[in-house]
């Protein structure tokens, strides 16, 4: 149906490229501390980012991978900066979504050139085709937060409306989040489950609200998830600083009446 949001982040001093830990994640199956197993039918990679201060190189590693000889290095990548740059936008976005097999562990390799230094990397893995969308307008909606985000792992943060919803059952189809560092943000369905995700902007909106669009659209624009204006969901993030401001821009589409 649609994508979950993995994350592995580390503060290492490696030159070669080696295995960083995974973030905690309640829906993925750790293996140890760096891999998670690969979750039935999310055995699809759709897309994938890597950043660090002197990031040099990043490589999504499986068994199936290895067998098929396939050095799948996660080009182009951030580096400079935790954050990702809003204009080039370095996100890896294979041709085809790359097949994986279920239950196989899935870990990132990193390396840096700088000495110790932060690198973190999120893969977007999904079913092999993302639902599309519902037929139907689209709303735009802007929410709010003032969770103090913890650095350098998920946060939940609970949002409010800027305009109460109509009342009914709504389709999340893209989203745009933004908090001083963020780097990645996903959302909480209801009553759990797989966790939607997309790269997020680092700064105040709509001060940044001028970056490159063309990479956003190539990654939405289908079913992310369902909810009511009774049960609207959180939001995690995943910062490099104790934000305490998010605002999150989202597009979604009301099905009808509950």
């Amino acid at each position: 149906m649609g994508i979950h949001l993995a994350g592995w982040f580390e503060n290492a001093d490696q030159v070669a490229l080696a295995r960083i830990n995974t973030v905690q994640d309640d829906v993925l199956t750790p293996s140890g501390a760096e891999r998670f197993l690969v979750p039935d039918e999310y055995n699809h990679i759709h897309w994938a980012i890597a950043s660090g201060d002197s990031l040099s190189g990043a490589r999504i590693v499986t068994p199936s991978l290895e067998v098929s000889k396939m050095n799948l290095d996660i080009i182009p990548f951030n580096d400079g900066q935790d954050s990702l740059n809003a204009i080039t936008m370095p996100i890896f976005v294979p041709r085809r979504p790359i097949e994986l097999i279920p239950t196989e562990n899935i870990e990132v390799q990193t390396s840096e050139d700088g000495g110790t230094t932060t690198m973190q990397a999120f893969v977007a893995l999904g079913t092999g085709e993302l639902e599309p969308m519902a037929e139907g307008q689209i709303r735009s909606i802007r929410a709010t937060g003032t969770t103090t985000l913890i650095a350098d792992q998920w946060t939940p943060v609970t949002l409010t409306l800027e305009s109460s919803l109509e009342p009914g059952r709504y389709q999340l189809v893209h989203f745009l989040a933004f908090s001083g560092g963020c780097i990645a943000a996903r959302f909480l369905p209801q009553g759990g489950g797989f966790r939607p995700g997309m790269f997020g902007i680092a700064g105040a909106s709509p001060a940044v609200f001028e970056f490159n669009p063309a990479m956003w659209h190539q990654l939405g624009w289908f079913n992310m998830l369902e909810f009511t204006h009774i049960t609207f969901p959180q939001i995690e993030m995943f910062s490099d600083g104790a934000d305490t401001v998010e605002t999150v821009q989202l597009y979604v589409i009301r099905l009808g009446d509950l």
